[in-house]
């Protein structure tokens, strides 16, 4: 059976209004890192997310004002944050009369954050809808979704001269009908 303490759990971050900024400009995440002293394999979870359509950006939030670090780091990195210009609080508990402790919350729930991000993003895109390709090397062109492949689709494009299957991420695709 493995050991409860290698189960990766969270810390809570509530953002400032710069921290909310730099997660709608895509930023955050590589400011956190930054400021925490940590490389790009520590995991950091920011439920929102930014992308480029038809040449504008596009911010799509699940928890707006929040973000997640994975625990593991001594506790005065997290509390750290809040001297920052991203963080306004770090999620805690303090009896009245004890030090402060973190607050961290299950990997299960991030999972199920993700999860709900991805339903977001992608949403209604089904098997036979007719799509609109908005980014990649496909960006304007029509066809119909014959397979949904986790972040992918697979679809069809026909052209005058050639038929093409391509597999496109499910965020470059807009529907046009069902």
């Amino acid at each position: 059976m493995a050991d409860k303490r290698d189960v990766q759990t969270w810390v809570s971050l509530e953002l400032s209004r710069i921290g909310e900024q730099k997660a709608t400009e895509g930023t955050l995440e590589a400011a956190l890192r930054r400021d925490l002293g940590v490389d790009e394999a520590w995991p950091i979870f920011i439920p929102s997310t930014t992308y480029t359509r038809n040449n504008k950006k596009v911010t799509i939030h699940l928890m707006e004002g929040y973000a997640f670090v994975g625990s593991g780091l001594p506790e005065t990195s997290y509390f750290a944050l809040e001297r920052k210009q991203l963080v306004v609080q770090v999620m805690s508990t303090k009896p009245p009369k004890g030090l402060r402790t973190l607050s961290v919350i299950s990997d299960k729930h991030i999972q199920d954050m993700r999860m709900k991000m991805r339903t977001l993003i992608t949403e209604g895109i089904k098997v036979k809808a007719k799509v609109d390709i908005l980014d990649g090397l496909y960006t304007g062109l029509s066809g119909s979704v014959l397979d949904v492949m986790g972040d992918y689709v697979l679809v069809h494009i026909e052209l005058r001269s050639i038929e093409i299957i391509a597999t496109i991420p499910r965020i470059f695709v807009e529907i046009t009908s069902t």
